[in-house]
């Protein structure tokens, strides 16, 4: 049976990759979908508590990412992607699954830097966001103003923390 979850999480996930590579936004019935499908897995395998722990796994990045999303340093989307993985997966695999996106994230984030040459202007970019927030005195989106090749399309990452805690990577 775990073996339909985890296909229905990768289609669910390949599904938001795709639109956020094409689009830059992944479409909340995406996310609905994935909320909807991961909620049934757990209540029909197991009941109450099945629903417990999917209930865990939604709330966990929102936790975990709410102030990243407050500073806009994360999309909402991909906030709403890990919430589906925690809704299939469960707060423990999902914090598994968080910890490989953010470090190959930040693998990933190292290359394009490296290969666009603009690690200086990134690392200039944060200091004068930090010291625009507190010279203001209030916080500021991290990414206003700032070029598209600033960013960072997560769900990729997101992507290749479910395939390193499938032992697919």
């Amino acid at each position: 049976m775990i073996e339909i979850q985890l296909l229905a999480l990768l289609c669910v996930v390949m599904t938001a990759v795709l639109f956020d590579l094409q689009r830059g936004r992944i479409p909340n019935s995406v996310i609905v979908t994935g909320i909807l499908l991961g909620g049934a897995y757990h209540l029909f395998t197991g009941g109450i508590l099945g629903t417990m722990i999917f209930l865990g796994g939604v709330f966990l990045p929102v936790v975990l990412f709410g102030a990243f999303y407050y500073f806009r340093m994360i999309g909402a989307g991909d906030v709403k992607l890990l919430c589906v993985v925690g809704g299939f997966l469960g707060p423990s695999a999902c914090f598994s699954c968080i910890v490989a996106a953010v470090l190959s994230g930040g693998v990933i984030s190292m290359v394009l830097m490296a290969h666009r040459h603009n690690f200086n202007q990134r690392l200039v970019c944060f200091s004068d966001y930090v010291s625009r927030c507190s010279k203001d005195g209030r916080w500021n989106s991290y990414l206003e103003g700032t070029q598209e090749d600033a960013k960072l399309c997560f769900s990729v990452p997101v992507l290749l923390g479910i395939l390193y805690y499938m032992g697919g990577i």
